[in-house]
């Protein structure tokens, strides 16, 4: 256990407590007094580097250089880096909230809707990093902070390697076994590609609540080169095929395989969220497509109708005119039964009409005559008919008393 320094400031900040250790030094919770303000004092004890201590401190400088100069609300801002005899220390901003790893532990496996907003997060800082030459190289759930807001912040860049870096260079391994790519493993080159790897598998244990890869140290590496990893719908149930795809793309073993920088696997992300929601918002059968944007969800089938049903039980059943907007169960012209229900302006399979014409011609056909008080009548004038026969009737028997 590194133990705590006896003075009781570090620099200019003064020391208020204890957040966490790490492999060369504790990172305390520090107050800046000339700006008022709070901060994360990371530090080194220099009598515990060993052997490799110039290249380890020369690390950490590095590490405090490229924090400095990457400026990104998904990044943690360095303040300043400094060191005495005894430390090596660096102030940064101080994040009011929990690492990934501590969450994964309570809340995985997440929520899709969650687990895609962070991870979109993630890919933009990370999508900063590389178009300024950066390679974080230590991807991981301890590097990500999350606040209670909900907002994700990349930090430690402790082995982040620029384009013009001199240190960890080909066929040096640095980096957290079970979340490094392929080509870190084999001492290869890496490049941004090599971090999207990581993020896969942070994703990836999010969905799942487990890693790709797993084993002991060696196994971990043996698998994360050679061998492909269970699809996160295998592991566990809720999660769509169409993730599967996008996770053999995010963890392929050869970098041109995986997706080219983070911008792309972000526009992957968004692609996939919206085919899973269509394919949850479709309905069970389609009978006509529906395109006007006010048309209501249908209506539930109803039950089939007695067989002494009347023709005013077949109009109430028919629907409505066109500015209802309803659905139609049958049609008003030809009485062609609908299951499902189809929308006002569908076409019926029995006689061709559109449902919300054949309704309105009804409804205009069974209108009563203004002031009558009943329907209209097809035969024209009745009374004069039944006049016409009582007479003919009449002149019949008066005809038939004079022949007798």
């Amino acid at each position: 256990m590194v133990t705590a320094p006896a003075s009781p400031t570090i620099g200019k900040y003064r020391i208020e407590g204890i957040l966490g250790e790490g492999a060369m030094g504790l990172v305390y919770r520090g107050y800046d007094a000339d700006l008022a303000r709070h901060v994360a004092v990371k530090t080194m004890r220099k009598d515990r580097l060993g052997e490799n201590g110039q290249e380890i401190l020369a690390r950490f400088r590095r590490e405090a250089e490229a924090g400095i100069r990457l400026s990104h609300k998904h990044v943690v801002t360095i303040y300043d880096f400094g060191e005495d005899d005894v430390l090596a220390y660096m102030a940064m901003e101080f994040i009011d909230g929990q690492s990934l790893k501590e969450l994964n532990a309570t809340r995985a496996p997440w929520p899709l809707l969650e687990a895609l907003e962070l991870a979109n997060q993630l890919l933009e800082a990370l999508d900063f990093f590389h178009e300024r030459g950066v390679v974080h190289r230590d991807i991981k759930p301890a590097n990500i902070m999350i606040d209670g807001r909900g907002t994700l912040t990349v930090t430690d860049f402790g082995i982040a390697r620029t384009q013009s870096s001199e240190l960890t260079q080909v066929g040096t391994i640095l980096g957290t076994p079970s979340y490094m790519s392929p080509e870190q493993i084999t001492g290869q080159p890496v490049d941004g590609r090599s971090d999207l790897f990581s993020v896969g598998i942070v994703l990836y244990e999010m969905l799942t609540g487990e890693k790709p890869f797993r084993g002991e140290m060696i196994t971990i590496a043996h698998n994360i080169v050679t061998q492909p990893h269970p699809d996160p719908s295998t592991l566990k149930s809720g999660l769509p095929p169409v993730i599967d795809a996008l996770f053999r793309r995010a963890l392929a073993k050869f970098p041109d395989e995986r997706f080219s920088n983070g911008a792309a696997f972000r526009e992957a992300l968004q692609e996939m969220l919206v085919a899973i929601l269509a394919d949850e918002q479709a309905p069970a059968a389609t009978v006509a497509p529906a395109t006007p944007s006010d048309v209501p969800r249908e209506a539930p089938p109803k039950a089939p109708l007695p067989a002494t049903e009347t023709p005013a039980q077949m109009r109430s059943d028919a629907g409505a005119s066109a500015g209802n907007r309803k659905t139609f169960t049958r049609c008003p012209k030809c009485a062609t039964r609908f299951d499902p229900p189809r929308p006002w302006n569908a076409v019926c399979s029995g006689c061709g009409s559109a449902l919300f014409e054949a309704a309105e011609a009804k409804r205009t056909t069974a209108a009563p005559v203004k002031g009558s008080g009943r329907p209209p009548s097809k035969g024209g004038l009745p009374w004069l008919g039944i006049g016409l026969a009582i007479t003919a009737i009449a002149l019949l028997v008066i005809l038939f008393k004079l022949l007798r």
